[in-house]
């Protein structure tokens, strides 16, 4: 791998207070562009592939477990508005309520997980006019549970404005100091796999990986093993990670554990790293959406940014 040299823009949100949100009651049609528009300052653009990751929360099943399609309305037009060309989600509770989202984001299709995870399923949504999928490289990694508690999805995609060939692959790492030691175990295996079979690809690994960048011992930093690398791997959100906790992908504890890793190819390709903080558009959104907020990056073909 070749070693390079990054720097990343991290963009602000304006802050928004509570008059300048348009409280709803209902909620609006998915192509309601004026509902979180507010909020994503930085769309999707033609000229990058945009790449999101985003825990959703047991979509599309309410608290009580009960599946409600306000929640696939609202999640379909904050998406829209987010106007990415790559979503990979987490905790997909319904294949139903997968089909229903991807109903209300014309251009987009979908790629659901290979294997059945009660509420928490991997999936992907992708923009049809800039991404081809490889459906020959879509796959599960990593299927013993007893190292690796729920499967990786990898996919194979090329994006053609920035002409980009990109293996993405999605995690959902377990939770809690309960799985601290899987987690560790869990990012050496992704590692271990990357440096063996994706050596020379362009790779992004995303997904709730439910534990923190900042720790500085194995013991509280399960990702040492990328980080001890920067000549090859590189945590795209890392300046977050390390930054104001008002920008956190997982407000409620407060915590930052949604992460997108990128390898040393895509280092030059790497211009924005941001949190989307669409709540303040929205507030009914723990409540409605999730209790996680999408991390995005926006990726550019070499040298022009």
């Amino acid at each position: 791998m070749k070693n390079k040299i990054i720097v990343i823009l991290i963009f602000l949100l304006p802050v928004i207070t509570n008059s300048s949100c348009r409280k709803v009651t209902d909620p609006p049609s998915p192509d309601d562009s004026e509902m979180f528009v507010a909020c994503i300052p930085y769309p999707g653009t033609d000229q990058s592939l945009d790449i999101v990751t985003f825990n959703v929360e047991t979509f599309p099943n309410n608290s009580n477990g009960v599946s409600d399609y306000n929640r696939v309305v609202m999640l379909a037009s904050l998406l829209n508005t987010i106007d990415a060309d790559v979503y990979g989600l987490q905790e997909v509770a319904s294949k139903a309520g997968f089909d229903q989202l991807i109903d209300l984001m014309p251009g987009y299709a979908g790629q659901y997980y290979l294997t059945d995870e009660a509420d928490w399923n991997l999936a992907y949504i992708y923009k049809t006019s800039e991404v081809t999928l490889d459906n020959n490289a879509t796959r599960l990694l990593f299927e013993d549970e007893s190292v690796y508690l729920r499967p990786a999805f990898e996919i194979k995609i090329h994006h053609t404005p920035t002409g980009l060939d990109t293996y993405i692959i999605n995690n959902h790492f377990k939770c809690c100091s309960s799985g601290e030691s899987m987690r560790r175990e869990s990012s050496q295996i992704m590692k271990d796999y990357i440096d063996t079979y994706r050596s020379n690809d362009n790779v992004v690994v995303l997904g709730d990986l439910n534990d923190e960048l900042t720790g500085t011992t194995s013991s509280t930093n399960p990702f040492l093993c990328f980080i001890d690398d920067p000549s090859d791997y590189h945590f795209a959100d890392m300046d977050i990670a390390q930054g104001s906790q008002l920008w956190w992908s997982y407000p409620s504890y407060p915590s930052h554990i949604d992460h997108i890793l990128i390898t040393n190819e895509l280092f030059d390709n790497l211009d924005t790293t941001m949190v989307y903080k669409a709540a303040p558009c929205y507030p009914q959104y723990t409540d409605i959406i999730s209790d996680h907020r999408p991390v995005g990056i926006k990726l550019t073909a070499d040298g022009s940014r």
